[in-house]
């Protein structure tokens, strides 16, 4: 197995060097499910890191604008903050997958863009969290824009799941989801057309997301993994955090710490399916002889936490664990083992992904094209300033609170339950907006001036601010320090950022390149 891996990444770093002899501009995607970046999430994955990484670009300060599946995935597709494609959050109340996603958003996404102007396209795996529900027009729903269409009913599963299969009900018992996924991703590269036309691919895998559950084959591959201890592991919380985090237990009593590590190491475990499904692309590609004219890109649709500042295991929060992403990419015409500093985000992916296919993309898109960019040297001696909005709308749901836990809650909190110690991970008012400011890149590939500051929607309209470049792990908030000249300056960037749209955010989004004096 060894000397096939080494063999297949040679003959990878050799194609590479071959001048494609087509114009045909494919692009294939893989985005994970609840993949970090902060805690090693990409330690599994050696081989995707040999293979894209290696061969192309990594995008060291990616990050997502709203930390929770169903709205990063609408952002990913659509190119829009959370306020204008308004998928809130995971349930359908909080449009997930509803009336508003499929009649106005859905539609524009960038991949039914780019199927009207004569791509073929594939998707298969996770899409949204309601999906294909009774509710969410079922099964027989497949969104605009998609030739081939293996959908996910429902959240993350690795067995027994249903997928709509181009409008069509398919259960699976025990078929491994991820391996599902490539199976079908390597049958759609068989099919004649995919040498004629340009094509999408986009696969979606469940990886890491709960239920952890890895392939046969990779049980106990990390059995002496620990969960990694950042200083702001289980760390107790006091009255500089948003009460969320307040919560009882503060911190977790050790008991809990065996579960963490539990966790952290069978998220690691399935990763390593996803590290074959990356590889088994790629080879196919090459075999194929596509390779030369196709991007890769890799990432995740948001991060994630394991025990920091006593918080069990979720997303959803400001922090930095939870809002930076892995963001890999190779492709025709891009430079080799390099690392981008440059801020991207992930409403940046769909004018992105149109700039590869030559198209321009809508003025109505927040977010701007860092394609173009790549080709520029983003290292020592450039000049950068980007403020952007992170935001979230808290849920509530008697649904997900356990009987076996404290019975006096309403439905303003969700996921509370006995295995997490009863600290629910969201509520209603665990609703922000922060804006996070990047600027002026020097020579150690550090920001000058790296700052968030949040505000909370709660009855202490609670206020949180940390200065990245002696806070890394946001031990210290200096909201109550701050200067009222400072702080009237991010609550005006706040004002302006969380209602804005299209143009009026491009503002904010500086992402060109420009030589220092």
């Amino acid at each position: 197995m060894e000397k096939l891996l080494l063999l297949s990444s040679f003959t990878i770093m050799l194609t590479w060097m071959v001048p494609g002899s087509c114009s045909q501009t494919n692009i294939v995607l893989i985005i994970a499910d609840d993949q970090d970046l902060i805690l090693g999430g990409l330690t599994p994955m050696v081989k995707t890191q040999n293979i894209i990484a290696n061969m192309g670009v990594t995008f060291t300060n990616a990050f997502v604008t709203t930390p929770i599946c169903c709205p990063s995935r609408a952002s990913i597709f659509s190119g829009q903050y959370q306020h204008n494609h308004l998928t809130l959050n995971n349930s359908v109340s909080g449009g997930c997958s509803g009336p508003h996603w499929q009649q106005r958003v859905e539609p524009q996404t960038w991949p039914a863009i780019l199927h009207q102007a004569g791509y073929t396209t594939f998707y298969a795996g996770k899409y949204l969290n309601q999906y294909g529900y009774k509710k969410t027009g079922g099964v027989a729903h497949v969104p605009p824009g998609w030739d081939w269409w293996i959908g996910l009913v429902g959240n993350s599963r690795y067995y027994n799941y249903t997928l709509s299969v181009n409008g069509t009900s398919v259960f699976h018992s025990d078929d491994y989801f991820t391996n599902l996924i490539k199976m079908y991703g390597l049958e759609f590269l068989h099919q004649r057309h995919v040498k004629e036309k340009n094509f999408l691919m986009v696969l979606a895998p469940p990886a890491p997301h709960a239920p952890f559950t890895p392939a046969p084959e990779y049980k106990d591959s990390y059995k002496n993994v620990t969960a990694m201890r950042t200083p702001n592991f289980n760390i107790p919380v006091f009255k500089d955090k948003h009460w969320l985090l307040r919560m009882s237990p503060s911190p977790l009593p050790d008991s809990m710490l065996p579960e963490l590590d539990r966790v952290y190491r069978q998220r690691w475990e399935t990763l390593l399916s996803v590290d074959d499904l990356v590889e088994s692309i790629v080879i196919e590609l090459y075999s194929l002889g596509l390779l030369d004219n196709t991007y890769l890109i890799v990432t995740s649709d948001h991060g994630y936490h394991v025990g920091q500042f006593g918080l069990p295991w979720d997303k959803r929060q400001p922090y930095e664990m939870d809002i930076r992403i892995p963001l890999m990419m190779r492709g025709p015409g891009l430079p080799r083992k390099q690392k981008d500093v440059r801020p991207v985000l992930n409403i940046d992916f769909a004018p992105t992904f149109l700039a590869m296919a030559g198209l321009e993309p809508p003025a109505w898109m927040d977010g701007l094209p860092f394609f173009p960019l790549l080709q520029q040297n983003a290292n020592n001696g450039t000049k950068i300033d980007r403020k952007f909005l992170i935001e979230y709308h808290g849920e509530g749901s008697m649904k997900t609170i356990s009987s076996d836990c404290p019975s006096d809650y309403s439905d303003t909190l969700s996921t509370c339950v006995p295995e997490q110690m009863c600290k629910c991970q969201d509520s209603k008012n665990n609703s922000y907006t922060c804006v996070r400011h990047l600027e002026d890149l020097i020579s150690n590939h550090n920001f000058s001036y790296d700052f968030i500051f949040c505000k909370f929607r709660d009855s202490e309209n609670f206020t949180e601010a940390y200065d990245l470049n002696v806070d890394p792990y946001q031990l210290n908030n200096l909201a109550p320090y701050l200067s009222s000249i400072i702080e009237n300056k991010y609550i005006t960037w706040l004002d302006h950022l969380k209602f804005c749209s299209g143009l009026t955010c491009h503002m904010y989004h500086d992402l060109n390149v420009q030589n220092s004096p």
